[in-house]
Formats: structure tokens, C-alpha cells, sequence
């Protein structure tokens, strides 16, 4: 499961929007203001809830299963990986174009799968639910 501590941002009926710390594993480190590496970002999640038990500016945990986040990976990461080697290796291979024309062909396949994704958002948003609860 996965989860982060928030605050409640703003309630529209029964749309719940949270503000998270996301923070990189090294955040935490106690070198981290002479490392480059560390990262904290705020994000903004939204989240459905029909219950309202909830309040703006109060603490709750935004919570997702485990699975959404390797979706997200997949969808992000490794579904564009194997597009810009698969025109890489057909760009070269069987359409015999140069290595700056591969390249660039490699690249420019991603413009219309980061096109499809921005269509298919909407559906995309009802597979990666998130829900809330109160802290202990």
C-alpha cells in the first residue's frame, strides 16, 4: 500500500483536493543540503469521497495500492523506452535511414503516444484511484 501524509486543500462536494510531500528516498539523509540528489516536491492529488467525515486544513493519509504505482511506471517509463528502441532499431535496420534520422524518428514517436496518453486521460483517471483517511 502506498501512502503520504497530507492536507486537505480545498473540499467541492465530494472532490477532495490534497496537498502531499513527495519526497525522494534521500530527503531524509542528513547530507542531503550538500547533495544534489535530494528531492521534495508538493504535489496536488485529487481523491472522491461521498462520506464527509472530512474538513479543509485538516491531516489525512492519502492512500493507493501498490499496483496503480506500477501502472504509472509502465505507462510512463517502459512503454516509451521500448517505442524509442523499436524506432531505433527499425529506423536503422529495416528503413535503413542514418543514425540521426533513427534518433530523431525515435523521438518524434513519442510525440503522438504522449498524445494518445493526454486523450485517454480521463479514462486513465478512473484506473489510478486514490482514497483518504484520517491519521491515528
Amino acid at each position: 500500500m502506498i501512502e503520504h501524509e497530507g492536507i486537505i486543500e480545498k473540499i467541492n462536494g465530494n472532490h477532495i483536493t490534497v496537498r502531499i510531500l513527495q519526497q525522494s528516498a534521500c530527503s531524509a539523509c542528513h547530507a542531503k543540503g550538500a547533495c544534489m540528489a535530494a528531492d521534495m516536491k508538493e504535489k496536488l492529488v485529487d481523491v472522491s469521497d461521498n462520506s464527509g467525515l472530512y474538513r479543509e486544513q485538516e491531516l489525512v493519509v492519502v492512500t493507493g495500492r501498490e499496483s496503480v504505482g506500477y501502472k504509472a511506471v509502465l505507462w510512463a517509463f517502459v512503454f516509451p523506452l521500448i517505442l524509442l528502441i523499436g524506432m531505433l532499431v527499425l529506423g536503422t535496420s529495416a528503413w535503413h535511414f542514418n543514425e540521426t534520422e533513427a534518433a530523431l524518428g525515435s523521438i518524434l514517436i513519442l510525440v503522438p503516444y504522449y498524445f494518445l496518453l493526454y486523450l485517454l486521460r480521463h479514462k486513465m483517471a478512473n484506473t489510478f484511484r486514490f482514497s483518504i483517511k484520517k491519521t491515528n
